[in-house]
């Protein structure tokens, strides 16, 4: 049996149980207007979140979103550089940093995209390599955070009063070739965080997160989304979610026609 098969049993296991199977999608590290983003946003064709890099921010990246009602910009750390000790696991705001350096980069960041994109921002919080210590997590809300967005299923709904919606499902390899991760395997992690779901085993709440990198996709990367949107959207028991709503925000990133 292959994995669309699977997936569909999946989608079909949920209608039994009168529930829908939520999803939503978040993709990282934008900067600027480029083909690989107009590329993403063709393959969406739906509500997308868009976690920008707010210390790479070009000019021409906000006027250029502003015609796409559907997509929530998040902040996706401030520089994405790694803050780490040597030796440690890549983060930007790890706990060994200096508290009052990642309130100001946080700060800043926070600044600079509620600026340049108005209601478009969603003040929601994307680490860099989905890392970030508990000390800079607990300062979140205080800056104006209402979310913040890792990988893997979420520990709680809410971590220091900020709504935690995680992703799950991760297409690109980044510990082999940093191409696509493979349509199995793709399909084997949906169907994976879809039933654990269903049947109580993680947060049956949090909806599933697909996570893209528009910069790095190949071909086969953006076949396969294209592939996953299409399949889905026929599935009567799946609902691809804004990413406002994912947040439990009354802040709206807009919505598609």
């Amino acid at each position: 049996m292959s994995g669309w098969d699977d997936l569909a049993r999946e989608c079909a296991a949920w209608g039994e149980t009168g529930r829908m199977a939520t999803w939503w999608w978040r993709d990282d590290d934008a900067v600027e207007p480029t083909p690989a983003l107009d590329a993403l946003l063709g393959v969406a064709r739906g509500p997308i979140a868009l976690a920008v890099i707010p210390a790479g921010l070009q000019a021409g990246l906000a006027p250029h979103l502003k015609s796409k009602p559907g997509v929530a910009v998040l902040q996706h750390g401030y520089a994405h550089r790694n803050q780490a000790p040597a030796g440690g696991r890549k983060s930007e705001f790890p706990d060994e940093r200096d508290l009052g350096a990642i309130r100001n980069d946080l700060g800043d960041g926070f600044r600079m995209l509620s600026g340049a994109f108005g209601d478009q921002f969603l003040p929601v919080l994307t680490p860099p390599w989905n890392r970030i210590g508990g000390r800079a997590v607990a300062i979140l809300q205080s800056i104006g955070f209402i979310g913040l967005t890792r990988y893997l299923p979420r520990s709680a709904p809410q971590v220091h009063g900020v709504n935690q919606v995680n992703t799950h499902v991760d297409v690109i390899d980044w510990r082999g070739n940093r191409g696509f991760l493979g349509e199995s395997t793709c399909l084997a992690h949906l169907v994976g965080h879809f039933r654990a779901r269903r049947r109580g085993e993680v947060d049956p709440d949090e909806p599933t997160g697909i996570l893209s990198h528009h910069l790095v996709h190949d071909p086969a990367t953006w076949r396969f989304l294209e592939k996953l949107r299409d399949f889905l959207e026929n599935q009567a028991a799946t609902r691809l979610l804004d990413p406002a709503a994912a947040f439990g925000s009354s802040v709206s990133s807009g919505s598609f026609e």
